[in-house]
């Protein structure tokens, strides 16, 4: 485990154990931990993003209009699409903590995109479409066109139709997969440089395959892997001991005893928590 993990993880455990169990110890060391990144990011200010744009040899953004400045039209749609596409992108590359600058993948030729800048593939709503799957499903980015095409297409969710070797079982439809289900859950553990990730997850599901389907279409595949998953509801799991209230901890011992019951009907709980520096 990083070094520096290590140190948030023991200071946590610390705070968390105040003999006059306030909790205003872990109180203050998260306040302590919100100004370190605050200042971290601060540091990373909207002048690097210029910076990145003069590598890329685009137009400095500061610098004021001129009538030799290349033109083109857009339509409020399409404007509205480059705006969620940077969204999109941004909280990706943040909630992964990836190194490279999401400026530079939207304005550089990306595999995914069948080569084609992900800036202007988002100008249409298939490309839009294809940039929010493409990182709701935390594909690699570097996956290449035809790969990312196989994953999204046979989404029976985007295509309607019934799909092999997939998610859903082959000798099922859509519409028959509510018979039999049963609680499932699950528990991950990501350690990152400088993050630790913590995630419990209680669904319903015909069997494990299905489920940890349903964990790849929720996290991506990378924290699927990852994931422990297992049939009914362990109390004594230390995720479940740490994340779950006692009271949505009955509601999944129900659950779990009576699967047909209506508490069952369209559960998904998601629980999270991210510690770093």
């Amino acid at each position: 485990m990083n070094v520096q993990v290590c140190k948030w993880s023991k200071r946590l455990a610390q705070a968390s154990f105040e003999k006059d169990g306030d909790r205003k110890g872990f109180a203050m060391l998260t306040h302590e931990m919100y100004e370190q990144r605050i200042a971290a990011r601060t540091q990373r200010s909207a002048l690097d993003y210029f910076t990145t744009s003069a590598l890329l040899g685009r137009p400095d953004p500061l610098a004021s209009d001129s009538p030799d400045d290349v033109s083109f039209d857009l339509t409020y749609k399409m404007v509205d699409r480059l705006v969620i596409a940077a969204v999109e992108t941004g909280a990706r590359f943040e909630r992964d903590s990836l190194p490279s600058d999401p400026l530079a993948w939207l304005y550089s030729p990306q595999p995914p995109f069948d080569g084609a800048r992900p800036l202007e593939a988002c100008l249409t709503a298939p490309g839009l479409m294809r940039c929010i799957m493409f990182h709701s499903l935390d594909l690699e980015l570097g996956m290449p066109s035809d790969l990312v095409d196989q994953i999204l297409c046979r989404d029976a969710g985007m295509t309607g139709e019934t799909v092999s070797g997939g998610l859903w079982n082959t000798d099922r439809d859509r519409d028959s997969v509510g018979h039999g289900r049963t609680l499932y859950t699950a528990t991950i553990v990501d350690v990152q440089v400088g993050q630790i990730h913590h995630v419990y997850h209680a669904m319903m599901a015909c069997d494990l395959a299905e489920a940890r389907g349903l964990l790849r279409l929720r996290y991506g595949r990378q924290l699927a892997d990852q994931a422990e998953v297992r049939r009914g509801y362990d109390a004594s799991n230390p995720l479940a001991v740490s994340m779950v209230s006692d009271a949505m901890g009955a509601i999944l011992a129900m659950v779990a005893s009576n699967p047909q019951s209506a508490l069952a009907e369209g559960l998904d709980l998601q629980l999270e928590s991210r510690f770093a520096p």
